[in-house]
């Protein structure tokens, strides 16, 4: 109660100086509660992420998606003469250590389920079954052990590792020719290339953390683009703009503006999350710096044709089917598990030159390789074969790619350049992953962060 002294000169001065705070307060709080806004480029996974995330915690947000589609390099997909059954054309595998996306599946109540494989062998035209196959008991400890020791490697240790390439590194261990060119024929469906061509240090990190299987443990029930379909749910698909080509992005007193083949958009930050070959058609105003400009120049990404063929039985029996080869389709694995019915799909998966000469081939053409390559293993497989569905990743308009590949130096001398971020735009995607790199684990961590980072600003 106010004081019977006061006078109103007083009580108004006073009453004014409430007022005034209550102004200010009121203004502090909405300055505090106004909703900045993200544009994001880019609606894959490692998009996609960043935006929910930031949606979350009370951000506007815009995703550039040039596809007609969104998913980006995750890509399910039903074979007409059968669209009871679902492949993965693009990325395929969970991890029993990727946990991000585990928990994602969690939270959106998506079931994952069993995807693991027992790999046969089929060199020469000769098949070994699993486990009859691969290093000696030699070779797996001197392995195991330097795999074990990466802990204690001093950086210039690292450095000097990512110089080489993985078959150097492992013929230094003392694996033998044959072994080496086991490995090869393995490890190459993990990057995409010959490891002749791969960093010794990207190689062995990815071996160091991965689990039994390589991190090919599970698959999304009903596909892996379910995820795709649920984070757009929660973002909101009127804040995802398909059919929309970035061009132009402007940084100017604070704000970022991006400008595109249907209009501009202006915020407060972005997000790039596109793969360097579409980076590098976007025009930066100030520029990339030239070290970071050269640097997305010099990463290429993994020439992977993925050819599912459908067939009239699963002369393949065991469900967790799959087999490596010397031949041009590489390595075959069964893309149906725990998918009923009698027809099945037999994924075909081609790296390096042999993704190159599948891909020049016609559907029809192409089937009768990928079939013919499988008679030392079932003579029958030509004539149970139903359809095929084909995507060369080399030949996709914007990531010349299936993922990034990091030949030797460029762990250490290109990937540090393309995660620094330029003024208020961050970097995000598979290819700036530390521990997850080309897999979709990779993506949503490196978007999530990128998120997190504009959060905590």
């Amino acid at each position: 109660m106010f004081s019977e002294k006061m006078n109103r000169r007083e009580f108004l001065k006073i009453s004014g100086f409430a007022a005034l705070g209550t102004v200010l307060s009121a203004k502090g709080v909405f300055a505090q509660r106004k909703k900045k806004h993200c544009v994001i480029i880019g609606a894959g996974f490692s998009g996609l992420a960043g935006a929910f995330k930031l949606k979350n915690a009370g951000w506007d947000v815009t995703v550039l998606e040039a596809r007609s589609r969104f998913g980006g390099r995750v890509f399910s997909h039903r074979i007409p003469e059968n669209s009871n059954l679902i492949c993965e054309l693009g990325a395929e595998w969970v991890g029993e250590h990727h946990e991000r996306i585990i928990a994602l599946c969690k939270d959106f109540s998506l079931p994952l389920q069993e995807h693991r494989f027992a790999d046969s062998l089929m060199q020469n035209g000769k098949v070994s079954r699993p486990k009859t196959w691969g290093l000696s008991e030699t070779s797996k400890n001197k392995l195991d052990k330097f795999l074990k020791s990466l802990d204690n490697y001093s950086d210039a240790k690292l450095r000097l590792m990512d110089k080489q390439d993985w078959w150097t590194v492992l013929k230094n261990l003392g694996l033998s020719d044959e072994e080496l060119r086991l490995r090869d024929l393995a490890d190459s469906t993990d990057f995409g290339e010959d490891i002749r061509f791969v960093s010794g240090y990207a190689a062995a990190g990815e071996y160091a953390v991965s689990g039994e299987f390589n991190e090919m443990d599970f698959k999304i029930t009903g596909g892996n683009s379910r995820l795709a379909e649920e984070f757009v749910k929660r973002i909101g698909a009127e804040n995802i703009k398909l059919n929309t080509l970035v061009e132009t992005v402007i940084q100017s007193k604070g704000l970022v503006t991006v400008k595109t083949n249907n209009g501009k958009f202006n915020a407060d930050a972005c997000i790039c999350t596109v793969p360097t070959a579409s980076l590098q058609k976007i025009k930066f105003m100030p520029e990339l710096p030239a070290v970071q400009q050269k640097a997305a120049e010099s990463l290429i990404y993994a020439r992977i044709i993925k050819n599912s063929v459908l067939y009239d039985e699963r002369f393949w029996e065991a469900d967790n089917f799959s087999m490596v080869t010397d031949a041009t389709s590489h390595y075959y694995f069964h893309s149906t598990q725990k998918q009923t019915g009698k027809q099945g799909i037999l994924t075909a998966y081609a790296i390096g030159d042999k993704a190159d000469v599948l891909a020049s081939q016609d559907d029809k053409r192409r089937m009768e390789i990928i079939t013919r390559d499988l008679i030392p293993f079932n003579q029958n497989a030509p004539a149970l074969a139903r359809g095929i569905a084909s995507y060369a990743w080399q030949r996709d308009e914007f990531t010349k790619g299936a993922y990034a590949l990091y030949r030797p130096g460029q762990w250490f001398g290109v990937r540090p350049y393309l995660l620094k971020p330029h003024g208020k735009v961050l970097f995000a995607g598979e290819h700036l992953s530390d521990d997850w790199q080309g897999f979709m684990e990779g993506a949503i961590e490196t978007g999530e962060a990128a998120a997190d980072r504009l959060i905590k600003t």
